[in-house]
Order: structure tokens, then C-alpha cells, then sequence
């Protein structure tokens, strides 16, 4: 049984960090900066999606961090 939720604390930390990466993207609106003469394109933060990805990070902590002293 210990083990099952320490794979699941593990999966949980995996799937927030996937999920924060993924919440940067390119700016929908099209703004971007000059370098060199190219236009570079500025990032934006999904708010939800990186959200979602920080829920997922804390309970896969809390999970690892019980276990740790159970």
C-alpha cells in the first residue's frame, strides 16, 4: 500500500511539472520584440493550465511528505 502512493505522489509531481511547462506558450496576441532585426515572439502564462499544474505539484508533495513520516 505504501508503496502504490508513493508512485502515486511521484506521477502526481511528474504530471504538475509536464503541466506548468506546458503552460507557457506563445503570446496569442502576437506581440513580440525586436532582436537583431528578427522578431521574437514574447511568452505568455496560461493561468489556468499553470494552476492546475501547481494543484497537481502540492499533492504530490503532501503525499511524499506523509509517507515520510509514516
Amino acid at each position: 500500500m505504501c508503496n502504490i502512493i508513493k508512485i502515486i505522489g511521484l506521477l502526481l509531481s511528474f504530471l504538475g511539472s509536464i503541466i506548468i511547462a506546458l503552460s507557457v506558450k506563445e503570446n496569442p496576441g502576437g506581440a513580440h520584440q525586436l532582436v537583431k532585426g528578427r522578431k521574437v515572439p514574447l511568452a505568455s502564462i496560461f493561468l489556468n493550465t499553470f494552476r492546475w499544474g501547481i494543484v497537481l505539484l502540492i499533492f504530490g508533495f503532501l503525499l511524499q511528505l506523509t509517507l515520510a513520516f509514516f
